[in-house]
């Protein structure tokens, strides 16, 4: 398997732009495998945004070097891919437990009888948070970890959860009216 290996360095003097190369390149979802050398699989979309992240350092007058390589071992990409996924399983698991937490909330609501517009606007827009994430981390699930799929149930689970607590605030509004 072929990699894309990059290496940069930002100005000393700003903070600011460490964290946000640093977050451009965790939102890639590179690999670090030294402070500021990270590796990422070699294809079309990997070496778009290593370009787009060479201009950004080149802008902020820093320096960035990147190579097409492939290990040496068999050993070595087998640990890099595990390393891959450990990163988006702890991804995953910070989903899974916001959507234990949204199924906590609906229950609570429907239990204390608070079916308001308001409640239902901001478990959708929490709900519409989770897609979003779960998103973002499937793009970076490059090697397609298992837990995406329980993860992805979860959010179906979610979905339906919410489409109960929408007609239970609808049914409620219908009566009032």
């Amino acid at each position: 398997m072929k990699w894309l290996l990059f290496s940069y360095k930002v100005p000393s003097d700003s903070s600011t732009a460490r964290v946000t190369v640093w977050r451009k390149v965790k939102k890639m979802g590179a690999l670090y495998l030294q402070q500021s050398v990270c590796i990422v699989p070699y294809n079309k979309d990997f070496l778009n945004k290593v370009e787009i992240l060479k201009n950004e350092i080149s802008k902020l007058n820093g320096d960035f070097y990147s190579f097409i390589t492939e290990t040496t071992e068999d050993e070595i990409e087998k640990n890099i891919i595990e390393k891959f996924n450990k990163q988006r399983i702890e991804e995953y698991l910070e989903v899974k437990e916001q959507c234990e937490a949204f199924f906590r909330e609906i229950k609570a609501e429907i239990g204390r009888s608070n079916l308001t517009y308001a409640e239902l606007e901001e478990n959708e827009d929490e709900l519409n948070k989770l897609h979003k994430w779960f998103d973002n981390i499937e793009k970076r699930d490059i090697f397609n970890t298992e837990i995406k799929n329980e993860v992805k149930t979860l959010l179906e689970k979610a979905d339906k959860d919410f489409d109960l607590f929408a007609s239970l605030v609808y049914e409620k509004y219908k009566k009032n009216e």
